[in-house]
């Protein structure tokens, strides 16, 4: 599972920026009216910046939670929207239940499909450090 088409870094640069979409979608796509899906669509965005903010690599806050732990999260949010409207019953209003089954399918396959090897997320150097005996 660790050879997905998606690098590690575009996953973490995107995340946020996904998150924050899933945060407005109600005020954006006009379904803020439905109370729970709005509040599923903020719970779920603010865990995808939280969770992303702690993980383990290069673009993160605070590096407390392994890579293998951010993937379970993913998956568990990806989940979460798609089971939504089911859960909490607003399957008959289109527009909130797409957006979540939507958002919740492409965040699954956005979780499998990533390359999540910890070696990407390290800088790399191309200058070779002198000892001294190459002096």
């Amino acid at each position: 599972m660790d050879r997905g088409p998606i690098p590690l870094n575009l996953h973490a640069a995107l995340e946020p920026l996904v998150a924050v979409i899933i945060i407005a979608a109600p005020w954006i796509f006009g379904f803020s009216d439905t109370d729970s899906a709005t509040a599923i669509c903020a719970l779920v965005g603010v865990a995808m910046l939280l969770i992303g903010s702690i993980t383990d690599w290069r673009l993160s806050l605070a590096r407390l939670i392994p890579l293998r732990l951010h993937l379970a999260g993913d998956l568990v949010l990806g989940a979460v929207l798609i089971l939504g409207p089911l859960v909490f019953g607003f399957t008959d209003e289109g527009g909130p239940t797409r957006f979540m089954v939507i958002a919740g399918v492409l965040e699954l396959m956005t979780a499998l499909m990533t390359r999540w090897d910890r070696t990407e997320t390290e800088r790399t150097y191309t200058r070779r450090r002198q000892t001294p005996a190459t002096r």
